[in-house]
């Protein structure tokens, strides 16, 4: 068995990523957003559990929402408001009229996805503090099929065991617009 690692399973496809350079207004608009969600999100239960990387997790997907917002030259995927969780937990593109989510993940990690998914997702990578890659979008077969709960590092995350790993890059789709991404959805 091959392992799951960057070199295997996403350098060999990321000639197809897309990459998205964010502008540093944007960057200190994110910094100001998360802060404001920091100081609100401790009193949530499931942020007292797993608090330790709130402010990292919410800037690389929002970061990865802002991309995905320039890459396919639409506003609204981005929500600018604050407020408990569960208000928020519907798929990201909903506001633009997709039944789709976007997953952002640092550089060198791999997504992290629901075990059973009833959606599909974008895959995307944020590189350094200011690139995201546009990897494709995993349907959601393809989310259920490619996962291991090995790719979970977050021993937190690992023991509440509602989360996946996902390493299926070669299933992904690529799109380069809105009208491309709605044709493949």
């Amino acid at each position: 068995m091959i392992e799951i690692n960057y070199d295997n399973f996403i350098k060999p496809y990321s000639s197809n990523f897309k990459l998205i350079k964010i502008d540093l207004e944007d960057i200190k608009k994110i910094d100001r957003f998360i802060k404001e969600i920091k100081r609100v999100k401790p009193s949530e239960n499931n942020h007292k559990i797993d608090n330790s990387s709130l402010y990292q997790r919410f800037f690389t997907g929002t970061l990865g929402e802002l991309a995905l917002e320039k890459f396919l030259g639409v506003e609204g995927i981005v929500n600018w408001d604050v407020g408990d969780s569960k208000d928020f937990h519907k798929s990201d593109l909903k506001k633009i009229g997709l039944n789709v989510g976007i997953k952002t993940v640092r550089y060198g990690q791999f997504p992290v996805i629901f075990k059973k998914s009833y959606n599909h997702e974008i895959i995307m990578i944020r590189w350094q503090s200011r690139y995201v890659y546009v990897c494709g979008l995993a349907k959601k077969e393809i989310l259920n099929k490619y996962q291991s709960d090995d790719l979970i590092m977050d021993p937190k995350l690992r023991e509440r065991g509602t989360k996946t790993g996902f390493y299926g890059f070669e299933h992904l789709i690529h799109f380069n617009n809105i009208e491309q991404l709605k044709k493949i959805i």
